[in-house]
């Protein structure tokens, strides 16, 4: 029972299990790689159909575009309307200089926050 391990053994314990070592990371890395092989056909079908998704996007943004116009002019003269009746002067004395439109990017307790200072300056 109580042998001796040489520094000779302990050198090929060691080299032994870093190979072991070594063999299974490069079997991981294989295993990766047909996993991404396997997905890649997944992937190129999804990206086609975004690609098909967003061309019919463009197309119909186009036609929506078209009718933006005309609401767009109904829209400055609804706020230009609200802004003299909330003025009380009638909508020649008011000069709009530019009208944007704000990012709806924000979320809902960045509007809330915004309608809450709006109101208390009322």
């Amino acid at each position: 029972m109580a042998e001796r391990i040489t520094l000779m053994d302990s050198l090929m314990i060691t080299v032994f299990s870093m190979a072991v070592v070594f063999a299974v990371l490069a079997g991981i890395a294989l295993f990766i790689k047909l996993l991404r092989a396997a997905s890649n056909g997944v992937v190129e079908k999804e990206v086609k159909n975004k690609i098909q998704e967003n061309i019919k996007v463009e197309k119909a943004n186009e036609t929506i575009e078209e009718k933006e116009d005309i609401e767009d002019e109904e829209l400055v003269a609804v706020i230009s309307a609200a802004i003299a009746a909330s003025l009380g002067v009638s909508i020649p004395e008011i000069n709009i200089r530019s009208i944007r439109r704000t990012d709806l990017a924000t979320n809902s307790w960045a509007q809330a926050g915004r309608v809450e200072q709006i109101m208390s300056r009322l």
